[in-house]
């Protein structure tokens, strides 16, 4: 424990945090400077939390690492440890849960591939969003049956007139527009 963070040196931190930042060429090497000097100004607390936040956040994937490196710097920085192995002890204990979060988070990717009902590979986004649609469809059925059922006797063959696409006759459009003007809307609120 004590080697990893007599090989992690200030510099080492400066590097990272600068590489996180929108800058190229020789501000790059002015970034780090200033890095290490505001790193070297800190507490002692402050820069174990630093040093074993840097530590583990380099054991994850690179895309997750500068917000495990706040995640961890900032947990061990509030327990105001100036022990440096009790602060590497936090901070591998809060690496620890991250990869325990970050597997189930794996395995529950949308971009994992599993089999639909015919056995065909697909992707867990695709069959959520096919389940997605049929239960909007089987929905969509459940409440027309519904409105339906709530139609007067006299107006259903108006409405199923309509629906075949066949056009209503005078008196029964005035028929069906005195119906929705009326009680329209409480089908709806039924």
């Amino acid at each position: 424990m004590q080697k990893n963070y007599l090989k992690v040196t200030y510099r080492d931190i400066a590097k990272m945090l600068a590489s996180a930042m929108p800058i190229e060429g020789s501000d790059f090497g002015l970034k780090v400077e200033d890095n290490l000097k505001a790193i070297k100004s800190l507490t002692i607390e402050a820069k174990n939390s630093l040093r074993a936040a840097y530590i583990f956040s380099r054991k994850v994937p690179k895309e997750e690492r500068m917000d495990l490196f706040q995640d961890i710097a900032l947990a061990v920085f509030k327990t105001k440890i100036s022990d440096e192995k009790l602060a590497y002890a936090i901070a591998r204990c809060d690496w620890q849960d991250w990869w325990r979060k970050y597997k189930i988070r794996q395995h529950y990717s949308l971009d994992s591939i599993t089999e639909d009902n015919s056995g065909n590979p697909v992707t867990l986004a695709e069959l959520i969003v096919g389940e997605v649609e049929f239960e909007n469809k089987v929905n969509g059925k459940i409440e027309a049956q519904r409105i339906w059922g709530l139609l007067p006797v006299d107006i259903k063959p108006l409405v199923n007139k309509r629906l075949l696409g066949r056009a209503l006759t005078n008196k029964e459009r005035a028929k069906m527009s005195y119906f929705v003007k009326t009680k329209g809307t409480q089908l709806l609120l039924a």
